[in-house]
């Protein structure tokens, strides 16, 4: 029967998941400790209170994230021993096997920390097994009930792809019913668990776009009257270097561009190298631009290393206003993430 239930939840997991393209995919997996508050009960003989001791708690997500909001589906399983009924030591246990559909907003999306806030609802098994007083049997059954729950926390990437973090959740159902074992009679049961978990995300980054070098045409010289020598014309070229999320650090592959920028720069003898940062867009407007100005900066320091005057090398910054690729705000686009190197 357990297993059962398992698989139902399971199954409605999977339904609640979106299917957006160009969704950055994410699993995460949480574990901690469960505080479950008193079982105030209601009976037809009266009422009736039980408690528990600090249980556990496991669950795993599945979700997409798009700029600093999340939608997941998640899976959870809460275990509480019962430790009195009524006042009298009881023995038993309280469980809750729960499928959520979730939404989380993560405040500073271009940092490492992440602080977050989500919520939400879905549906839970409540099982209290078979509770018993002295080797009596009290009360027993489980039931199906709408589930909804707040929770708080902060993250932290460890990596491009991994996110440790730590939270906490308040997770509630409507009352559940179970049945009195001396009469057979309907109990009306609360379950409002409180918890403390530790866990991490693993992110699908979409891998870094391979780094082109576009070069415009060289003019062609219209057909000469006569065989006149014709003067060549200097090409103007092109490069453009990607950098990795939320870094104005220079990649390997970001500095062999740079070497043929510099190289093309001295044997054409030019004179001015101009140096367009840009982001993606993702974060705010104000921090974009402060980063498109420090990925220039950056490959300016490149060149200078490679024997280009700083004099010769001019700097702007247009932070998430002319993206390469178009794309909605707030998402993490590899190829938007770049430095134009145009050498007139």
């Amino acid at each position: 029967m357990r297993n059962l239930k398992i698989l139902l939840a399971a199954a409605a997991v999977a339904t609640t998941m979106p299917t957006l393209a160009h969704a950055q995919w994410y699993v995460g997996v949480d574990a901690g400790a469960s505080i479950l508050e008193e079982n105030k009960m209601k009976a037809t003989d009266g009422s009736h209170k039980a408690s528990s001791d600090i249980g556990w708690l496991a669950q795993g997500q599945i979700g997409y994230a798009f700029g600093p909001w999340k939608v997941e589906g998640e899976l959870s399983y809460r275990d509480n021993g019962v430790n009195k009924y009524d006042g009298a030591k009881a023995h038993g246990s309280t469980t809750a096997l729960a499928t959520m559909a979730n939404g989380i907003y993560e405040f500073l999306p271009e940092s490492k920390w992440h602080p977050f806030v989500g919520a939400g609802i879905g549906i839970a098994n409540v099982d209290a097994g078979k509770v018993s007083v002295g080797g009596v049997d009290q009360y027993k059954g489980d039931d199906w009930q709408f589930a909804y729950q707040g929770f708080a926390g902060v993250g932290y990437d460890v990596s491009r792809n991994v996110e440790l973090k730590a939270q906490y959740r308040y997770f509630a159902t409507l009352d559940y019913d179970t049945k009195s074992v001396a009469n057979g009679s309907k109990i009306d049961n609360e379950y409002r668990d409180h918890a403390l978990l530790v866990g991490f995300t693993y992110k699908f980054n979409p891998p870094p776009a391979p780094a082109p070098v576009y070069a415009a045409p060289a003019p062609v010289a219209a057909p000469a009257p006569a065989p006149v020598p014709v003067k060549p014309v200097a090409a103007k070229r092109n490069f453009i270097v990607f950098f990795d999320f939320d870094k104005a650090v220079i990649t390997p592959e970001a500095a062999r561009i740079i070497q043929q920028a510099a190289g093309t720069s001295k044997s054409t003898a030019v004179t001015r190298i101009d140096l367009t940062g840009h982001t993606d867009l993702s974060g705010s407007e104000r921090y974009n631009q402060a980063l498109s100005i420090k990925r220039g900066n950056a490959v300016k320091a490149e060149l200078v290393k490679l024997g280009i005057p700083a004099a010769q090398i001019d700097v702007v910054g247009k932070g998430k206003s002319d993206p390469l690729v178009a794309t909605p705000d707030g998402v993490r686009e590899p190829q938007n993430r770049r430095v134009e190197i145009v050498l007139p």
